[in-house]
């Protein structure tokens, strides 16, 4: 079994999401003209490739997890969108696959060993191409954010924090520039429920790690969240960014 295969059927749903202002500030940033080859590594269920789809002339995505890339297949077909994806890992890509004017990477570039992918983007990206490492996150504003952490934590055996600054010195000494960064904020209501499902997306949380202990993490989880949800739904304050890099010509 993969490490997201039981994550995969409520990724999209669930999933810190990338609202449309997110994909059109990042175009903009990047003066897409409809003419460009996009690849999204670590695909998942497609998210960025379909956010994207509207701005650039061709998609691609890659993923190791199966199950995923039937999500993205699924999602593709629903949206009406050409979407052709591709079983494995970016570390091996070839460069027949490319060039790709734009490679966007959301929350996997921490699962993927550095050197080899490095390789495989020199491979696979044009001249002046960008890379983006994408991200949507929950405020820390938000007044449950800390009690979710908290709980979270204390299941996975994670901080959580990890991983999040790895594309700080992934790309020291290639030839791939940090240029810009690109932040939108949003937001969306949100339950108790939604945020345990939201807790079953992450490999270290996912129904498959969990087991028999499921029903015990959600009551934990629902308990810490409740008074913070007096009344129902409340309103979630995220962020969705990009770091920019591009390669030099």
């Amino acid at each position: 079994m993969g490490r997201f295969e039981t994550t995969a059927e409520s990724y999209a749903t669930h999933r810190e999401p990338y609202p449309a202002a997110f994909f059109a500030a990042a175009a903009d940033a990047l003066k897409l003209r409809g003419r460009e080859a996009l690849i999204d590594l670590g695909t998942g269920p497609g998210l960025l490739a379909l956010g994207f789809a509207p701005y650039v002339q061709r998609i691609l995505g890659v993923d190791p997890e199966p199950a995923m890339l039937a999500e993205a297949r699924e999602a593709a077909a629903q949206a009406g969108v050409t979407f052709p994806v591709l079983h494995g890992r970016a570390e091996d890509l070839g460069a027949d696959l490319g060039p790709f004017d734009v490679v966007t990477i959301g929350r996997a570039l921490h699962w993927m060993e550095r050197e080899p992918t490095l390789a495989a983007l020199e491979r696979i990206s044009a001249p002046g191409a960008h890379i983006l490492i994408c991200g949507s996150s929950s405020s820390k504003a938000n007044p449950w954010r800390a009690a979710f952490d908290t709980v979270v934590h204390a299941w996975s055996g994670r901080r959580g924090e990890e991983h999040r600054r790895v594309h700080e010195h992934f790309f020291d000494g290639s030839r791939f520039a940090r240029m810009a960064d690109i932040r939108v904020e949003h937001a969306q209501d949100i339950t108790p429920e939604a945020l345990f499902e939201r807790a079953l997306t992450r490999s270290t949380t996912s129904p498959a790690v969990l087991g028999d202990r499921l029903d015990a993490f959600k009551a934990e989880l629902l308990a810490a969240l409740a008074p913070f949800f007096a009344g129902g739904a409340k309103r979630e304050l995220l962020e969705a960014r990009a770091w920019v890099f591009a390669a030099e010509r």
